[in-house]
């Protein structure tokens, strides 16, 4: 996710390129073997793990520069194996150019899983994730676990379900890993500016970042979607995926965050329908201890069922929603954020939280709780509730 504050550094990890082939053999092998994946209609757990194992390996050196191409080719491979159709005119890769201000080039990775209605397949469903992280700085690695290798697993093993199903979605699916999240989203900026298809065609950007662990370090089985306030008939489809699963869902809105924080913000800006997916930032964000064994990894087995059923779900749909200028902010988003203030204030001494930041908390969660009394929020209520969590979210984390 793209910072919103730095982290120093703090003890340095060994890179070694040898260690790299072993573990890109050992994964290419294993997952195409079929014996670790379980030929199920879901992603799978041990799937999901290994690949978050290697893409944040220091062999993969954060994925940046030459990490970042192996981790490119890593991502490209996967596709072709799967039998993925290249995304960019016979490529896999969208070469993105280095321009000011951003003085490294970079690549997409994206592949296509062509529709057989003959009507719906010019219409596209993208699922995404950023595969890019800070790298190595100063001697000292940022593997980027949560972010975003969490998010690239379940991109690559909702991939593998959807191909091995036994039919075909209506819609055609489209794949892309975007490179420079971490620096103003240029990869997806970049896409949005020069499409393999028209924008127009896009019936649905689905993208997840960060999505491991929990908000805060205390959140535990909670996660985010965003962008329902734009496409609210959705909002079944979401309860519906999430029904009997062992995790919790927050509807918010996007305007939550003051700046676009990832890469649906490209498409957010074009009015594209978006949802997306995140737990959130917690102690571990953007420093070098965000490492493959920290993950809560059956929590992201569930996020990337959730994710992945949604994706299935549009591609065979009739019809999606249209984009909405008016967004629907309903009662389950703000309490939401009530279950989230409650978390963040029970677990202040942990959090460090300040007397001013007590304050901020305790003030909305009365807002709140006379909102969730009444079963309806004001746009009054609502504003203060946002600028009240902005607050929080900008000094605590």
């Amino acid at each position: 996710m793209t910072p919103a504050k730095s982290r120093p550094p703090a003890t340095a990890a060994p890179v070694a390129s040898i260690r790299w082939f072993l573990a890109v053999a050992t994964l290419v092998v294993t997952l195409g073997s079929g014996v670790c994946a379980a030929q199920g209609d879901e992603p799978e757990r041990p799937n999901l793990e290994r690949w978050v194992k290697t893409l944040a390996s220091p062999e993969m050196e954060g994925r940046s520069g030459e990490g970042g191409r192996r981790a490119a080719g890593l991502i490209a491979d996967e596709f072709r194996r799967l039998g993925l159709e290249p995304l960019f005119d016979g490529d896999y890769f969208q070469e993105i150019p280095a321009a000011p201000p951003v003085q490294t080039a970079g690549r997409n990775v994206g592949a296509i899983l062509r529709g057989s209605d003959a009507t719906l397949a010019a219409r596209h469903v993208i699922l995404s994730a950023h595969y890019d992280h800070l790298g190595v700085r100063r001697g000292v690695l940022y593997p980027g676990a949560d972010d975003n290798a969490s998010g690239v697993a379940m991109m690559l093993e909702s991939a593998r379900c959807l191909v091995e199903r036994a039919e075909k979605p209506r819609r055609s699916l489209v794949f892309v890993a975007f490179d420079q999240e971490e620096v103003g989203l240029y990869g997806s900026r970049y896409f949005t500016s020069r499409p393999p298809f028209p924008i127009e065609s896009i019936d649905l950007f689905i993208t997840a970042d960060m999505i491991g662990r929990s908000f805060g370090g205390v959140c535990e089985d909670l996660f985010f979607v965003m962008g329902t306030e734009h496409i609210p008939s959705l909002r079944p489809w979401l309860h519906e995926a999430v029904a009997g699963r062992p995790v919790r869902m927050g509807v918010l809105g996007a305007d939550l965050l003051v700046l676009n924080r990832s890469d649906y913000g490209p498409f957010r800006t074009r009015k594209v329908p978006f949802l997306f997916f995140s737990t959130g930032e917690n102690p571990d964000y953007h420093a070098p201890t965000d490492t493959p064994e920290t993950l809560d990894y059956p929590k992201l087995a569930e996020i990337s069922r959730v994710i992945h059923r949604i994706v299935a779900r549009a591609g065979d749909a009739d019809s999606l929603p249209r984009w909405d200028d008016r967004p629907d902010h309903p009662l389950e988003e703000a309490l939401a954020l009530r279950d989230v203030l409650r978390a963040l204030r029970a677990h202040g001494d942990t959090l460090g939280l300040n007397a001013v930041q007590g304050l901020v908390i305790a003030n909305a969660l009365r807002t709140l709780d006379g909102v969730a009394e009444r079963g309806a929020v004001t746009p009054a209520e609502r504003a203060s509730v946002i600028q009240a969590a902005r607050i929080v979210l900008m000094t605590a984390f």
